[in-house]
């Protein structure tokens, strides 16, 4: 009995190879060593959207909080000027250095 192959491509191998009844080698192209350029390009399209999204969000976080400091602190200088004044600080005294010098 003959041997039947099983699928064309046994068939196709032994067709193509030098010597008849010998499968054929495949032909390797180069070997590429490292990752594709689609998979650098998604890895660093995904590092740029993570760095902004960092800058972005500690932005918004330092200008909450700065907005906070400086309400505290405006509301502080209020306190401190009107204890100030409730104990009798003259506001108007430090301003001599605008008197008769400059002329």
């Amino acid at each position: 009995m003959s041997k039947v192959p099983e699928n064309d491509e046994e068939t196709a191998a032994e067709a193509s190879s030098p010597v008849a009844g010998e499968p054929a080698e495949a032909k390797a192209g180069p070997v590429r060593s490292g990752p594709s350029w689609k998979q650098i390009a998604v890895a660093a399209g995904g590092f740029a959207v993570t760095v902004a999204g960092t800058v972005v969000v500690t932005l918004v976080a330092t200008h909450n909080s700065a907005r906070m400091a400086n309400a505290a602190a405006y509301a502080h200088g209020l306190l401190d000027g009107a204890k100030a004044a409730r104990s009798g600080y003259d506001f108007d005294e430090d301003d001599d250095y605008f008197d008769e010098e400059d002329d």
